[in-house]
């Protein structure tokens, strides 16, 4: 395949003025375009692009893959798993199929997912996407199990393996850490002696870091380590001193915006580090628009335009992504309980109140101050009565009841 013309990237980036603000405000904000330095530690590596807004350049089998799968009829490939369904990536776009295990039953909640993930974008987009820290992947369509004229077109291309017609939603791909990210955090937790066959795991190239600001690692498990859904505590983000302020920020603007912006209790949502191509983060940039007029006459006689919008995976960008809406519901305002019920049945995302060291309090009053500060702004949004203003401080203060009698719990137990 024959690399991307600079020239010819360059126009597909001048196609959007959408872009080239957003690429402006990242620059300022982020340390942006930086390449990758082969003298770093894989700590040094861990601490300088281990941050939102990052762009990193890879050459990684997964990068050149998806590169030379653009306007190929490749394989779909299975990249993962969970209670609701498994995950296809559709190699040279961005994105992916969940596919219902269980279509029809309990146990299938893609229709409740597409609802609600619709829901949180089109909030998203009127709120302003470029104005919120957390991404939310795009979502796209779903088919019914029935859908012949779709099932029909694409059965050939999932693995045999994989489920009879099912239920299935289309949305935009996170796409895995970059390759010299993930091998930092293999040569940092992975034994020794497993390091290079970690690195070569195909599986380890699917690689989301879950970020458990609410947990510390209370031992060290030394005899399995894999990157799929790699969990990073609050004590490993410490040593390799991380921008932990900004993840908590992060998240507590998200839980405040799914709240009291899309008014849903945020049941079971999961936050990751992951990528994303170059150019992929709007709309726009995501369907190809068709170029302009007066930029194709600027072009040399028979010039190849097809490429002027296709993604970049060589060219990766580090974001806090929020996904997994299957089991969110919406709340009413005078009970605010299955909002404390959700924070406390997530995965350990938030930071926690009451806990002995300074440093998990501190996090704690950050993650509080912001969400107080971003829900009244999302109220205020909604055009709600004042009487509203004071429901999110109520809501903080039955997390810290709520956390204060599990302490208490845990506390009665441990004493002999």
């Amino acid at each position: 395949m024959q690399p991307q013309n600079p020239q010819s990237r360059k126009r597909g980036q001048d196609v959007s003025e959408v872009e080239s603000s957003r690429t402006a405000s990242l620059i300022d904000a982020m340390m942006a375009n930086i390449q990758l330095e082969e003298k770093l530690t894989s700590k040094t590596m861990l601490q300088r692009f281990f941050s939102m807004g990052s762009i990193i350049s890879t050459s990684s089998s997964f990068a050149n893959r998806q590169q030379d799968a653009i306007g190929t009829r490749s394989q779909y490939r299975s990249i993962g798993s969970g209670t609701c369904g498994q995950v296809f990536e559709v190699p040279g776009t961005t994105y992916v199929f969940k596919l219902a295990k269980h279509p029809g039953k309990e146990t299938d909640t893609l229709w409740n997912d597409y609802r609600q993930h619709l829901k949180i974008q089109e909030v998203f987009d009127k709120l302003g996407r470029s104005e919120l820290q957390v991404r939310t992947p795009r979502v796209w369509h779903f088919v019914n199990m029935d859908d012949e004229a779709w099932w029909m077109q694409n059965k050939d291309r999932f693995p045999k393996t994989a489920a009879d017609w099912t239920n299935l939603l289309c949305t935009e791909r996170i796409l895995p850490i970059p390759r010299p990210l993930r091998e930092s955090l293999i040569e940092e937790y992975c034994p020794e002696k497993g390091i290079q066959q970690a690195k070569e795991m195909e599986e380890n190239k699917d690689c989301l870091v879950r970020l458990y600001l609410g947990k510390r690692r209370s031992r060290v498990n030394t005899s399995f380590f894999s990157l799929r859904n790699f969990c990073l505590h609050l004590d490993q983000m410490e040593e390799l001193e991380l921008k932990i302020d900004q993840f908590a920020t992060t998240m507590a603007e998200a839980l405040a915006v799914m709240h009291w912006a899309c008014r849903l209790d945020a049941n079971d949502v999961e936050f990751v580090v992951g990528s994303a191509p170059d150019i992929s983060a709007e709309p726009n940039l995501i369907v190809p628009k068709p170029l302009t007029s007066s930029e194709i006459n600027k072009m040399e006689p028979n010039t190849s335009t097809w490429n002027a919008h296709t993604n970049d995976f060589k060219q990766r960008q580090i974001h806090i992504w929020m996904l997994d809406f299957n089991r969110c519901r919406p709340f009413q305002p005078d009970n605010l309980t299955p909002l404390v019920d959700a924070f406390f049945l997530n995965d350990p995302y938030y930071p926690r109140p009451h806990s002995p060291k300074a440093r998990d309090q501190y996090l704690w009053t950050l993650f509080r101050k912001t969400y107080e500060q971003c829900s009244q702004k999302s109220l205020k949004w909604h055009k709600m009565d004042v009487q509203f203003l004071k429901l999110p401080g109520q809501v903080m203060d039955m997390v810290e009841e709520r956390q204060k009698a599990r302490v208490e719990v845990q506390q009665s137990l441990n004493q002999p």
